[in-house]
């Protein structure tokens, strides 16, 4: 019985965990303004953000100054097209996301002074602040908030069930198996929150080109997270291969029913 118990508190404990680290993964992913200002080149990659801030900021710089939009589109896109323009609109983008996830209320504004930096010249200097058309994604704020309740819980979640799992003196075998289901279980939350989720449902939720921003950052984790679903297959293999060998052990050692031995010598 307190085997059995043993194994499902284990079990609960790497539930626990799982989410957490899939939780972690997703919330960076989706939920990570910082992150994406960061990976400002990355984000540029996607050639609709690209075009709708090369569209804003050259048709309101070319009708202010009179100058041909086309000609100034070529400019602005040239600029974003390098990773140091790309950092000089790192702040635009992070502003950008925050807004599409709930996180900042204000509008994405461009400043003239960012209009200086990204255009290189002073011309531009006195012209009005240009605001961007970012929504706000209801169903992304509810998430992002849910996340940050979820995420504490489930860790402390973690550490309750294991200390408890370790109490009740669970079997080796059980221990080993649990584990590796944990490690499984892990692999497919990874797979589904570090990168469908980001990919593919937070795209869905609204027709902004904002919404694109996790997409972008989730493809370029993809190196990171293969290599994370390989550990955790072969750590779930070597585990279950560590179950068969010790129940093999315990086979071999088991003593001998000597009573059935007796019998089976007086039949003789």
């Amino acid at each position: 019985m307190r085997r059995t118990l043993a194994g499902l508190l284990f079990g609960l404990a790497y539930s626990c965990a799982s989410l957490t680290i899939a939780g972690f993964l997703l919330q960076r992913a989706a939920f990570d303004p910082d992150r994406s200002a960061d990976s400002a080149d990355v984000v540029l990659r996607d050639e609709a953000i690209k075009k709708e801030l090369v569209r804003i900021i050259a048709d309101n710089v070319a009708g202010q100054l009179g100058r041909d939009p086309i000609e100034t589109r070529s400019v602005v896109a040239g600029v974003a097209g390098t990773k140091p323009g790309a950092a000089l609109m790192a702040g635009i983008i992070r502003d950008a996301h925050a807004r599409l996830i709930g996180e900042r209320q204000a509008p994405v504004q461009i400043t003239s002074a960012q209009l200086v930096e990204l255009m290189r010249t002073q011309a531009v200097g006195d012209l009005p602040t240009i605001t961007l058309p970012v929504p706000k994604v209801t169903a992304l704020d509810l998430a992002r908030r849910a996340l940050q309740w979820i995420l504490p819980i489930a860790a402390i979640g973690t550490l309750v069930f294991a200390a408890l799992a370790f109490t009740a003196h669970p079997d080796r075998s059980a221990l080993f198996k649990s584990l590796a289901l944990g490690l499984l279980l892990l692999g497919v939350l990874v797979a589904l929150l570090g990168y469908v989720v980001p990919r593919f449902v937070v795209p869905a939720l609204s027709d902004s080109v904002w919404a694109d921003v996790p997409a972008q950052l989730a493809d370029d984790s993809v190196p990171q997270l293969i290599g994370l679903e390989l550990l955790l297959v072969g750590g779930a293999a070597g585990l279950f291969a560590g179950t068969g060998i010790v129940r093999r052990r315990r086979r071999w050692s088991a003593p001998v029913n000597t009573a059935r031995y007796n019998n089976e010598q007086r039949w003789n």
